[in-house]
């Protein structure tokens, strides 16, 4: 990532993760490598020499906040996934306008109001849910990629917190599904 000098490589950190005995842990690391090359040639590993970041959901997440909005070198931070299903934005931006009682155009708007935050707020929790990466919420909303993770962290503590909120969003889940389910 560029934020600190390379220096000596620390292997047992890694190793850590593969067994509490370096022998084994070794061993199963070897095995892991292993797997990963029968798997053969894989392209996105090598997006990050382009400035995107490979790695988990909260890895990613954890990248853009700590990076911020503008990362290093002027590129671009795109999350590499393989998404299990399709998700379909138009349904989603329905739901939530239903729920909300807020217009569609406002929804994808630039409009801070609390009424219309909220809603996005509930749209990028269910968009996740439903399996939309950040970049597409970040398009759909018009908000920045770092301003849908941050975002997405508020409503997943408010879910926790608002029992009227967490309703919302089951409803909108709902919905979307009872609107996809009838195309």
């Amino acid at each position: 990532m560029g934020l600190a000098a390379a220096g000596i490589v620390d292997v047992d950190p890694v190793l850590r993760h593969f067994g509490a005995r370096k022998e084994i842990a070794r061993k199963e690391f070897r095995r892991f490598v292993m797997v990963g090359i029968k798997r053969g040639h894989r392209n996105e590993f090598y997006l990050a020499d382009e400035g995107q970041i490979l790695g988990s959901e909260e890895f990613v997440e954890a990248m853009i906040h700590r990076l911020g909005q503008t990362p290093r070198r002027g590129k671009d931070i795109y999350r590499i996934t393989n998404p299990v299903t399709t998700f379909d934005a138009a349904a989603l931006v329905q739901a939530v306008a239903k729920n909300y009682g807020v217009a569609r155009e406002k929804i994808c708007s630039r409009g801070k109001n609390m009424r219309l935050m909220r809603a996005k707020e509930a749209m990028i929790l269910v968009g996740r849910r439903l399996g939309a990466t950040v970049k597409e919420l970040s398009n759909l909303v018009n908000i920045s990629i770092s301003g849908v993770s941050r975002r997405h962290d508020n409503a997943r503590r408010r879910v926790q917190e608002d029992e009227a909120f967490k309703l919302a969003t089951n409803q909108i889940e709902q919905e979307y599904h009872r609107i996809t389910n009838s195309k």
